[in-house]
C-alpha cells in the first residue's frame, strides 16, 4: 500500500462526519420528488436550540433542522428564471449568484457530488436538500440590496469550502 495523501485522507474523514451525521439525525429514507418540497424535508427530528442565531430551530449537530418542518422551500415560480447552483464534493459552483432587487427566480440546487448537499440561505429562511444525483428548487425574491451567505450544512462541508453568496443588487 502506497501512502495516502493528506487531501484524500480529509475528504475521507470529512464524508464519514457527513454520513454519520446523516445516521445521528435518523435519516429513515429519502421521500421528497426531485423538483422541491413545500414544506422543506421533515423526516428527522427536530430539536430545539440556540445553535445559529437568528435561524430559528437547528439541529444539536448542525443547522439541518433549520427551517423546522413547513418551512424552507417556497414552490417554483412558473415563468421565472430559474438559477442553477451545482454541488459537488465540497464546493458551489457558481459560488455567486447575482439577482436584481424584487426580481423572482428559482433558485435549484443541483447535486453533483457523492453524498447529500444542501444550500441554506439562513438570512432568507430557504433550505433545499438534494441527495446524489438529485435538485432541489426554491422560488426566491429578496427586494432588499445586500449580501447573504449561503452553505452546505452537512457536518464538515462548510467548513471544507461549501459556502457562497447571492449579491442582490439594485
Amino acid at each position: 500500500m502506497g501512502k495516502v495523501s493528506g487531501t484524500l485522507l480529509a475528504g475521507l474523514v470529512l464524508m464519514a462526519i457527513g454520513v454519520g451525521g446523516l445516521v445521528v439525525s435518523g435519516i429513515t429514507g429519502w421521500t421528497q420528488t426531485d423538483e422541491g418540497w413545500p414544506g422543506g424535508w421533515g423526516w428527522w427530528g427536530w430539536p430545539h436550540g440556540p445553535m445559529m442565531p437568528g435561524f430559528g430551530r437547528h439541529h444539536m449537530f448542525g443547522p439541518w433542522s433549520a427551517p423546522g418542518p413547513g418551512r424552507g422551500a417556497l414552490p417554483p415560480v412558473a415563468g421565472a428564471r430559474t438559477v442553477d447552483v451545482v454541488a459537488t464534493d465540497f464546493a458551489f459552483n457558481p459560488a455567486e449568484v447575482r439577482i436584481r432587487a424584487g426580481e423572482v427566480v428559482n433558485l435549484r440546487l443541483v447535486n453533483q457530488g457523492v453524498t447529500a448537499h444542501d444550500l441554506v440561505v439562513p438570512s432568507q429562511g430557504i433550505w433545499l436538500v438534494a441527495p446524489t444525483g438529485r435538485t432541489a428548487v426554491s422560488g426566491f425574491r429578496s427586494d432588499v440590496p445586500g449580501e447573504y451567505e449561503f452553505f452546505c450544512s452537512v457536518p464538515g462541508h462548510r467548513e471544507a469550502g461549501m459556502v457562497g453568496r447571492i449579491v442582490v443588487t439594485p
